[in-house]
C-alpha cells in the first residue's frame, strides 16, 4: 500500500505541519522524497515525489513560488511541504485550484524532523511489499543513469546517523533471476545480508533498482571504524558464497569507495558499478570488485596509446622479449607475486608451481630488470603492468 499525504498527516511529526491549500489533493501518493533550496530542482524532481524545502528561494519573489506551484503540480507531485513564515494568498488560491496539498513546517521544526518520519514510513511499506512476494524487475536498460536516478531516494531513514561513512555495493541480480521469479531465494539473499550486517553491528540500506540491488552499509562509528572495508569484503564474500548455493548462476558484485558526505552518494554507486565493468575487462572470473583495486585503471584508460606503450617498453621490455623467446611467464610471475605482496609461497600457490620455481624466476627478473624489487621501483612496475593490460584488452 502506497503512501498518501492523508497517511503521513497521522505520523506524530508530520500532523503538527499546518496543511494550508490543496486539501482535495491529500489523496496523493508519495513514493520519494526531495529537498532543496537550489533554482535548477525542477529538471530533477518526478512524478509522486513530496517536495521538501525552507523556502528561502521565494521569500522576495512570491512570484517564482507560483510558478512553482504550477510545476509541482504539472509534474504530479505529491505536494509542497515548505517553511516559510507566511505563505502568500495567491499561492494559496493556485495551489487550490490545481489541487496541489501545501503544507507549512513549524517554526521550530528543522527538514530533517519532517523527511526522516517520512522516509522511514516509505521504506517500512517498501519492505512490506517486498515481504510479499513482488516480483524482481527486469534489469534490461539498467544502466549507471537509470541506478544514479533511482537510487536519489535512498537518502533515508539511517542516513541522519551517520558519523562515520558508508560504502555503495551493487549486485546486478540478471534477467535469468527475473525470469525465474524467485521470491523465496530473493528473501534468502535480504535475510542473509541482515543476518551478516547485525553480526558485524553494521547498519545498512537495501533497494532493488531495476532489477539491481544496491546495499548501502553505514559506518556509524564516531571516528571512523578502520575494520569497515574489510568487514565490508567479508559480508561480500558470503552473500556470494550464500547465492551460489542456491543459484547456478554467475553473480559479480561492485563495491564503491568509502565515503562521509551523503551528497557523494552517487559518485559511490557510480564507482560500485564502474568497477564490474573494468573488473570483468582486467580480471575476468571474479564474484568481487572494489573501486579500490581498480583506480589505476580508471585513470590509465584515458592514456593514449603510446604512453602506455612507452611505459610498459620502458619497464618491462626484457621481460617479454624473454617470454616470447622461450615461452616463459616472468610476466605473469611478476604481476602475481606483486598482487601477494611478494610472499613467494603465495605467488607458487596461486600459479600452480614449486616455491623454487618462483624464487628462480623473481631472480632472473630482478636480473634482466636490473633492479631490487623494492619499494621505490614497486610503483612503477605495477604501473607498467596495469598499462600492459590495458593495451592487451583493447
Amino acid at each position: 500500500m502506497h503512501l498518501t499525504l492523508t497517511n503521513a498527516l497521522k505520523l506524530p511529526q508530520i500532523k503538527q505541519c499546518q496543511v494550508v491549500a490543496g486539501i482535495q489533493g491529500l489523496n496523493r501518493e508519495i513514493e520519494s522524497i526531495n529537498s532543496f533550496d537550489a533554482p535548477d530542482v525542477l529538471s530533477w524532481l518526478k512524478p509522486n515525489e513530496l517536495i521538501l524545502t525552507t523556502g528561502y528561494l521565494f521569500q522576495d519573489n512570491p512570484q517564482q513560488l507560483e510558478q512553482f506551484v504550477i510545476e509541482l503540480a504539472n509534474m504530479n507531485c505529491s505536494g509542497l511541504v515548505i517553511k516559510l513564515e507566511e505563505i502568500p494568498q495567491a499561492t494559496i488560491n493556485i495551489a487550490n485550484m490545481v489541487n496541489l496539498p501545501i503544507l507549512k513546517i513549524p517554526p521550530e521544526f528543522s527538514l530533517s524532523d519532517i523527511m526522516s518520519p517520512l522516509l522511514r514510513e516509505i521504506v517500512t511499506r517498501q519492505n512490506e511489499q517486498k515481504e510479499s512476494g513482488n516480483r524482481i524487475e527486469d534489469i534490461s536498460g539498467a544502466g549507471p543513469e537509470n541506478l544514479s536516478y533511482g537510487i536519489s531516494g535512498m537518502k533515508e531513514v539511517k542516513f541522519h546517523q551517520i558519523t562515520g561513512g558508508y560504502i555503495c555495493t551493487v549486485l546486478p541480480l540478471t534477467l535469468q533471476w527475473n525470469q525465474r521469479n524467485d521470491s523465496t531465494t530473493y528473501k534468502q539473499l535480504i535475510k542473509t545480508i541482515e543476518t551478516l550486517t547485525e553480526q558485524y553491528k553494521i547498519d545498512n540500506l537495501i533497494r532493488n533498482i531495476k532489477g539491481s540491488l544496491v546495499i548501502i552499509y553505514l559506518d556509524t562509528i564516531p571516528l571512523g571504524n578502520p575494520q569497515f572495508h574489510l568487514i565490508i569484503t567479508k559480508i561480500n564474500q558470503q552473500i556470494i558464497s550464500t547465492l551460489s548455493k542456491h543459484l547456478p548462476l554467475k553473480l559479480t558484485l561492485g563495491v564503491g569507495n568509502y565515503h562521509t558526505d551523503m551528497n557523494s552518494l552517487t559518485n559511490s554507486l557510480q564507482e560500485a558499478l564502474q568497477s564490474i565493468d573494468l573488473g570483468k575487462r582486467f580480471y575476468p572470473g571474479k564474484d568481487i570488485y572494489s573501486y579500490k583495486e581498480l583506480i589505476p585503471f580508471t585513470i590509465l584508460q584515458y592514456a593514449p596509446k603510446n604512453v602506455l606503450l612507452d611505459i610498459v617498453t620502458s619497464n618491462l621490455a626484457p621481460l617479454e622479449e624473454h617470454d616470447d623467446e622461450t615461452q616463459s611467464d616472468l610476466i605473469k610471475t611478476l604481476e602475481t607475486y606483486l598482487q601477494s605482496n611478494l610472499r613467494p609461497a603465495e605467488t607458487a600457490r596461486k600459479m600452480g608451481v614449486h616455491r623454487n620455481t618462483i624464487h628462480f624466476r623473481i631472480k632472473s627478473i630482478k636480473k634482466r630488470l636490473g633492479m631490487d624489487l623494492c619499494n621505490d621501483n614497486l610503483f612503477t612496475l605495477k604501473l607498467a603492468l596495469y598499462a600492459k593490460r590495458l593495451l592487451d584488452n583493447r
